[in-house]
């Protein structure tokens, strides 16, 4: 056998490529198989789903789908195919073929590699674990060693299944799949080794719902690994030109996406402003967009020319709700949607802002944050979720939660209005880019989770 160390992720989500916009547990997955791969001695192959993309590579497979990518919540920025949409036969098939898809590569890939897979992780607390549990399962019966199981905790699956717990929504969350995840005792720590060893949490606000929807999880299964970011992409961009200092230029180049049949027509980003503000994010309740909108309406009123530029998407029933909030009911002047973006342009535009915005409720950690502030922009969000592990007032302000999204709109508009007048751009920007660099980049992230793999799991 070979010194390798082969790593084998599954993922829950596409990978950008292709033309085909990821959301970012797919960017994370991407982003750790490439960093895992540019490690010493170590070599990650990857697997996931993808209705469009088919092209592969000799470390990645696509689990190729007739169908859009299923997801835990109502809203993706791909796909609105909801596991809870799925019958019972169709989730048997998919569990059922992808277990035969990794399956089959991995004996591929070890007879090849003549070394057998120590360590696999599957994103997600869904039917991820599930999958490789039963994969391992079936190699040690094939008389080859287990493999350690690390479940990655990104956070939508731990939704879904509040949602259902809760059951106040029974038609859409009707209590299917977290009884099916306590009958297989996927995460019992009494039933290793045919559960997860290790759960690694991206933040402490992922660590505490964890915990509290499965309780019998003990602190020394959990691992705190903070998302990491793409620092190839991501970073301040001073060459060919500045393009803070030229950002109207630069912006020029970036043109407006409204829905199908909307009444308001493409347009380029055209404007002298004085400052801009960009969000990010997919156009979910919990993103809470519309109180950057309400707060829109508030600084819009200001002597300064204050633009904000909106990143994502949703349905088109949710792209219609905003884009009427914005320019029917408040009359806002200078807000521009721009669609989904790939994260080159993200990162141009992340560098044109003066300041980024994003008011979740609950972010389970926040990886937008840190792209933005990777960029030298400081950064302004609400005061729960995985921010709070570290948004302090050196790089940006989180505001006081309240569920009234116009008191929430009323506080971000003043933060937006002190970060404008103080010039946080110049004074907190180079501070949240060197922060960033410092702590969250992705390769600093796979080698301090290896490192705790390897404490924690031998």
């Amino acid at each position: 056998m070979s010194g390798k160390r082969l790593i084998f992720q599954l993922g829950t989500n596409n990978w950008q490529r292709e033309g085909e916009f990821a959301p970012g547990s797919g960017i994370l997955h991407e982003a750790h198989h490439k960093a895992l791969n540019a490690l010493p001695n170590v070599e990650a192959y990857s697997i996931y789903p993808s209705r469009t993309q088919r092209s592969v590579a000799p470390d990645f497979r696509i689990f190729e789908l007739d169908h859009d990518i299923p997801i835990c919540e109502s809203i993706s920025p791909v796909s609105s195919y909801r596991w809870h949409g799925m019958s019972d036969e169709e989730i048997s098939n998919y569990r059922s073929r992808l277990t035969r898809l990794v399956l089959d590569w991995m004996e591929e890939i070890e007879a090849r590699e003549k070394s057998y897979f120590s360590l696999s992780i599957a994103h997600h607390t869904f039917l991820n674990p599930l999958i490789m549990r039963d994969v391992n399962a079936a190699r040690v019966t094939a008389g080859k060693p287990r493999m350690s199981l690390i479940c990655f905790v990104h956070g939508t699956a731990l939704k879904m299944y509040a949602n259902e717990r809760r059951g106040d929504n029974p038609e859409e969350y009707p209590l299917r799949f977290l009884p099916m995840i306590e009958q297989e005792g996927i995460f019992d720590a009494d039933n290793l080794p045919a559960s997860v060893d290790l759960f690694a949490a991206i933040s402490a606000e992922q660590v505490a719902a964890l915990t509290d929807m499965f309780p019998a999880i003990s602190a020394d299964r959990i691992v705190l690994s903070p998302n990491g970011y793409n620092q190839d992409v991501f970073r301040v961009i001073d060459t060919p030109s500045d393009i803070y200092a030229n950002r109207r230029e630069v912006l020029r180049s970036f043109q407006t996406l409204p829905y199908d049949a909307s009444p308001h027509s493409s347009q380029f980003v055209d404007t002298d402003a004085d400052a801009i503000v960009i969000f990010c994010g997919k156009f979910a309740e919990w993103k809470r967009l519309d109180a950057l909108l309400h707060a829109a309406a508030i600084y819009e009123q200001r002597p300064q020319k204050i633009v904000t530029l909106i990143v994502g998407t949703g349905p088109t029933e949710d792209q219609r709700r905003l884009q009427s909030l914005a320019y029917d009911q408040l009359k806002l002047a200078d807000v521009y949607f721009l669609g989904p973006r790939n994260q080159d342009e993200l990162a141009v535009l992340f560098n044109a802002a003066d300041i980024g915005c994003f008011p979740s409720y609950r972010e389970p950690f926040g990886l937008v944050f840190i792209e933005c502030m990777a960029c030298g922009t400081p950064v302004i969000g609400a005061n729960s979720g995985g921010p709070r592990d570290f948004v302090s007032a050196d790089v940006g302000h989180l505001v006081d939660e309240t569920d009234d999204r116009h008191a929430l709109g009323e506080a971000l508009a003043n933060a937006i209005g002190t970060a404008v007048n103080e010039n946080w751009k110049l004074g907190k920007g180079q501070t949240a880019a060197q922060f960033a660099a410092r702590n969250y980049s992705v390769s600093n992230q796979v080698s301090r989770l290896l490192e705790e793999i390897d404490q924690r799991c031998g």
